[in-house]
């Protein structure tokens, strides 16, 4: 039974179990002699036409899925800005122009520094070939003066010589700069960010500690968010990132409209920028010393998920991110969780109520079983408006039934149950005191211990 199935037991299972016990709790524990075995309608259960499971969803937002730094040019001044914060632009679209008044100048500045350097080579190398003539004619004991004044005039002759090389480059730099005073940008997308304060004061974008955003010299002028690639970007507990396989298809569900979906497959978990945070906010409300704090807390890490289609997506529309099990396919007919069925290799049967509000056995006769959903097709047996039992081992043909469909699979967000017991299970928001709600959308793991802290799952069925 793969992954998916054992989550989908679990969360059953609990449900089952509420629904067996819990009632003792809610609805008060019944007379002796007087046991009921709580039934749902099998309606309820599949969720009518669309039968798709129970799904644990990631929160996303949806991110452009390349960003383009514009740099200013080491001592360059901005002349003419073209573009403003939230402009939609195209590739080669202008963005701004450099000031190349300053830069005709400090040309021409150039050009007479490297022929200065250009000559200055020519007198080393005639100093070396006088001194290695000088040489030859010397006595012997002035021999090693004269070596010691040829390889210090070569060593001045290498430094004029790499001084040469960056010259030139700056003065094709310069050249360029003058020719094409105006920068375009290099793709699709929207002016996300404009640092103005930099326009106008060259000298400042040498500065590698700006905090306007400086690397390698260079300060960021522009930035722009690509559009028309976008991605979706989520988080994923360091505790269960086992779970995200890269390539794996998932499913991103609108938050505003459930049934508008897009198709795409996981990509990377990036490690290299954990986010750092408190799994248990009840011992921080506590008042737990610095030792607890750091013992129960955990890293989370942003992924990615590429998109096969961007239609009707926006830049910066939170999503919810789910694997795609085929839940998204119309089953057709009465399909039912592997859980509620007894024996269903040999001799298939449930708890039913029997329609005098009495428990039987209900023999079932089965069709296809969908792996990954753990759901079996009934071919005959039962109907959508039959009521089952989750199988609990107190049950017993001629019981007594209540209808209770809240209690076997909650419809809503299925939470743990407060500090407080079971009268706390769920409120209005689905909350309970303690619950880390920086991470509700972080998927319940396949094996996680009684005692162990559940991470948080928003789950429908």
């Amino acid at each position: 039974m793969n992954k998916r199935v054992v989550i989908i037991g679990a969360i059953v299972i609990a449900a089952g179990l509420l629904g067996a016990g819990g009632w003792f709790f809610l609805k008060g524990k019944p007379k002796s002699g007087d046991e009921v075995a709580y039934v749902t309608t099998v309606g309820s259960l599949t969720g009518g036409e669309d039968v798709s499971g129970t799904q644990n969803r990631y929160a996303g937002v949806v991110e452009p899925q390349k960003t383009v730094e514009v740099k200013l040019d080491t001592g360059r001044a901005v002349q003419q800005l073209m573009v403003e914060e939230g402009q939609t632009v195209k590739a080669g679209d202008q963005l701004f122009s450099y000031d190349v008044s300053a830069g005709e100048e400090e040309l021409a500045t150039a050009r007479l520094e490297l022929e200065r350097l250009k000559t200055e080579a020519v007198s080393y190398q005639e100093q070396i070939n006088t001194y290695q003539q000088e040489k030859e004619k010397a006595a012997q004991e002035d021999q090693l003066s004269y070596t010691i004044q040829i390889q210090s005039t070569q060593m001045d002759l290498k430094k004029n010589e790499y001084e040469q090389k960056s010259k030139t480059a700056e003065i094709e730099k310069l050249e360029k700069v003058s020719d094409s005073p105006i920068v375009t940008s290099e793709i699709d997308g929207v002016i996300k960010t404009i640092n103005s304060d930099v326009m106008g004061n060259g000298d400042s974008f040498s500065d590698p500690d700006s905090s306007s955003g400086s690397s390698g010299g260079k300060t960021t002028f522009i930035t722009i968010l690509g559009t028309g690639n976008y991605r979706v970007k989520g988080k994923i507990n360091e505790q269960n990132m086992g779970s995200i396989v890269e390539g794996d298809p998932v499913i991103i569900r609108s938050r505003v409209d459930t049934q508008t979906t897009w198709k795409g497959t996981m990509g990377e978990v990036d490690t290299e920028h954990a986010v750092s945070s408190t799994e248990n906010s009840a011992y921080s409300m506590m008042g737990s010393d610095d030792e607890e704090d750091q013992q129960t807390s955990s890293s989370s890490y942003p992924f990615y998920v590429n998109l096969d289609n961007t239609d009707g997506l926006m830049l910066g529309q939170h999503v919810y991110i789910e694997m795609d099990y085929g839940q998204e396919e119309q089953k057709k007919g009465v399909w039912l969780n592997e859980f509620y069925i007894v024996d269903a290799e040999e001799d298939a049967y449930v708890w039913a109520s029997d329609g005098q509000d009495k428990l039987e056995k209900r023999s079932l006769t089965l069709g296809d079983y969908d792996q990954e959903l753990g759901l079996y097709e009934v071919k005959k047996g039962l109907t959508k408006d039959d009521c089952i039992a989750f199988p609990a081992d107190n049950l017993q043909e001629g019981m007594a039934v209540e209808i209770s469909d809240q209690m076997q699979i909650p419809t809503e967000d299925l939470q743990d149950s407060g500090p407080d017991g079971a009268e706390e299970i769920f409120d209005d928001s689905g909350i309970y005191p303690g619950m880390d709600t920086e991470n509700l959308d972080a998927e319940i793991p396949a094996d996680t211990d009684e005692d162990a802290e559940a991470p948080e799952a928003e789950v429908e069925p």
